[in-house]
């Protein structure tokens, strides 16, 4: 369930308990699934909790300045995921946040990790998730007392990050012709963000999101895979299994993927069409616990009239 807070209307500690009864996602949502409660990661799994860089084992990911797939060195340009074209936009950091280091810790017990899910606009989120993260409900659920898995430090480093994305997605959303109402007046953005912990295969199999498009970067674990459009057709007709055409975004990358449109979460898949195919990678057996962060438009503007982005 999610929650739309506005810059006079703070969430009550009720309201927040609500929202961290979270449900499963869609069959076709690549946020992850249930949210996770108690995992311990095996001597193999803390090895999948290693901070990831692009990867010298995949060239062609150097090389895909193309007419489908955009590295971008700065975050604004991934309004470039706007051209007809283009699939997938990937903003390409320097470095890994420093929080995301500190994430990776294989001690760090599930309760302990920052989570969150609300509607928000950019000029309230960071006081939302600041204050929300300082004593989250789901902790007051818990008959254990639990500390945050970041210190005060690392944590304002990661509500600025999401405050930053949330900010860039917001215009994108808006640049696209979403926000409009029903008079053509401008509304003002708002994005639905999901920080969610994923202990399981959640998203297993190869797909296409049902969205106009989602932002979508991994603070904690193995990051999202993905294959190049050209090979959408192939994997989709054998999604269930493994690709040897795989690649897989970094804990330095934020991607911004082209979905299918709104279109039903049952209706067939589209091999023609522009949304990416990915899946979550695969942990069954490793006990990681994945932090995943997803930024959507929200449901009542997704299903605007005005200009889509995909057809």
């Amino acid at each position: 369930m999610a929650m739309t807070y506005s810059r006079h209307q703070q969430p009550s500690t009720s309201t927040l308990k609500m929202a961290a009864k979270t449900q499963p996602c869609k069959s076709d949502c690549a946020c992850g699934g249930e949210p996770s409660r108690s995992y311990s990661a095996s001597p193999q799994g803390a090895d999948l909790l290693k901070v990831t860089s692009p990867s010298d084992d995949f060239p062609v990911q150097k090389q895909q300045q193309t007419d489908n797939i955009a590295f971008v060195d700065n975050v604004v340009d991934l309004n470039k995921i706007l051209d007809d074209d283009l699939f997938l936009a990937v903003w390409r950091q320097a470095n890994a946040p420093m929080f995301v280091r500190a994430l990776s810790d294989p001690s760090i017990q599930v309760e302990d990790l920052p989570m969150f899910e609300g509607v928000v606009s950019p000029d309230t989120v960071a006081d939302v998730m600041k204050e929300y993260l300082a004593d989250p409900p789901y902790k007051l659920l818990s008959p254990e007392k639990h500390l945050c898995a970041l210190d005060e430090e690392d944590l304002d480093e990661l509500v600025d990050h999401i405050e930053q994305l949330v900010d860039v997605f917001a215009n994108i959303s808006r640049e696209a012709g979403f926000f409009v109402n029903a008079g053509g007046e401008q509304q003002l953005p708002s994005v639905h963000v999901k920080l969610r912990a994923v202990g399981d295969n959640a998203c297993r199999y190869w797909h296409q999101d049902c969205v106009p498009f989602r932002m979508i970067t991994t603070y904690r674990g193995p990051c999202t895979e993905w294959v190049l459009p050209a090979l959408s057709k192939k994997t989709l007709a054998r999604r269930q299994f493994d690709s040897e055409h795989a690649q897989s975004l970094s804990h330095h990358d934020v991607a911004l993927f082209k979905g299918r449109g709104d279109t039903d979460g049952d209706a067939p898949l589209r091999c023609d069409a522009p949304g990416v195919v990915h899946r979550s990678p695969r942990t069954e057996g490793s006990g990681v616990v994945r932090l995943v962060l997803v930024l959507d438009i929200p449901d009542g503007w997704r299903k605007s009239e005005k200009k889509q982005v995909t057809p």
